[in-house]
């Protein structure tokens, strides 16, 4: 009978995984942390918010207990300093254990950072120490007019009083009806300047703020159902940034920290559902032969195939992700990383496609059964139609290869 592979014992004889490899020098420690406030808590609630649909409160607490609430914000603020190297980490080891958790607080790290970057000084005091303590931004953009050109709304708010008069419906909202608070992108029809693009913040208490539910194939938990802000009173003391001109921070923070942080999920996603079947073929032996499903060469080249896609994408997010922090110590518009970041969000989101199919072939009958591989393979799918969807960025990626405007 041949020797089973993976019941050799002498260590000496593996190969071992350099440790840079799966995580950036200087980040070990808060890996640490992360993998084990996801094991106690987002791994258990997993399988309860997708099968439920519901809203992932808790694990979104815990993950402000362990500091993790407001992660891009200075220290000084009350917020960890991690750049965005220490948020593309964090993204993708939460996202092996829960993506519904991961992508609310994807998105909420990206409302926040927002908050900060465009909000006034009282604005930060006012929010974000309540953001360490668990209270849960949202962002309020795509519209059924305009669909994935979420960058291009209809909506308006128009001067009432001491503040503005806000009329939207909006079509995918992470965290609809959940978050604490929402940055609202309208247009004002009272801005003199040439981009009328406005960003409000709305409390999800208001008058007139509605959610709707949310029904999907995956990311059941993540509440991104519609919502219609009809007549709501935002007053001027909540409108972040000026009287237009928000098109700035869509390019220079929004669509930074969204594309970084999804694509860390995604990456996360595809590892999730690897690191399981390759788990699940060591353990299932057959009785005929005595093997495990990891003894056939195969499996194993399957296995070889799908983990080097990982790498793949994962190298880019750590590139890209350093680069970001360089580009922000030296005081460089994030916009300057946007072509990289578009490469990195269609490779992550097409691979997590291709690895997840490749979990579930390795796993057999046991991957299509409810469980992990086919809840990691339902998440996975959203992110090649999330907008920017991978149609889009491949459309930016050659018109700029050809050296013409891209939008």
């Amino acid at each position: 009978m041949p020797a089973n592979p993976t019941t050799m014992a002498d260590e000496s004889l593996l190969m071992k995984v350099p440790a840079w490899w799966n995580c950036m020098t200087g980040f070990e420690e808060m890996r640490d942390k992360a993998r084990l406030v996801s094991e106690q808590v987002l791994r258990p609630n997993a399988e309860i918010s997708d099968r439920e649909g519901t809203y992932p409160r808790a694990s979104l607490q815990a993950l402000a207990d362990a500091g993790f609430g407001a992660v891009t914000i200075p220290k000084e603020y009350g917020g960890l300093g991690a750049g965005c190297s220490g948020f593309a980490i964090l993204a993708e080891i939460f996202a092996g254990y829960c993506a519904s958790t991961t992508m609310v607080w994807v998105m909420h790290t990206a409302a926040v950072q927002t908050l900060f970057m465009a909000g006034s000084e009282e604005q930060r005091q006012r929010y974000i120490p309540h953001v360490v303590r668990g209270q849960i931004g949202g962002l309020a953009f795509s519209e059924p007019a305009t669909g994935g050109h979420f960058w291009n709304v209809v909506s308006k708010a128009p001067r009432h009083g001491d503040g503005y008069l806000l009329n939207a419906h909006k079509s995918f909202v992470t965290s609809a009806g959940e978050a604490d608070w929402y940055i609202v992108e309208t247009n004002s029809p009272d801005s003199p300047l040439s981009d009328p693009l406005m960003f409000l913040i709305v409390e999800n208490n208001q008058e007139g703020v509605v959610a709707f539910p949310f029904d999907a194939l995956g990311l059941r938990g993540n509440n991104s159902g519609p919502m219609k802000f009809n007549d709501v009173f935002v007053p001027e003391h909540n409108r972040l940034g000026e009287e237009g001109g928000a098109g700035f921070y869509n390019d220079t923070v929004i669509d930074p920290f969204f594309l970084l942080g999804s694509s860390a999920c995604w990456i996360g996603i595809a590892q999730g559902a690897i690191s399981t079947a390759v788990d699940n073929a060591k353990k299932k032996i057959h009785a005929d032969t005595g093997q495990s499903v990891a003894n056939y060469q195969v499996i194993r080249h399957e296995m070889a195939k799908a983990q080097i896609l990982v790498d793949s994408a994962r190298s880019m997010l750590y590139r890209v992700a350093e680069k970001m922090d360089e580009a922000t110590r030296k005081g460089e518009l994030l916009s300057s990383c946007l072509y990289p970041l578009w490469e990195l969000k269609t490779h992550a989101a097409d691979i997590v496609i291709e690895v997840t199919n490749k979990a579930l072939q390795i796993s057999g009958g046991r991957g299509y059964l409810k469980g992990n591989i086919e809840r990691f393979m339902r998440d996975g799918r959203a992110g090649a139609i999330m907008g920017p969807t991978n149609e889009v960025l491949r459309e930016w990626i050659g018109r700029t290869m050809i050296g013409v405007p891209w939008l």
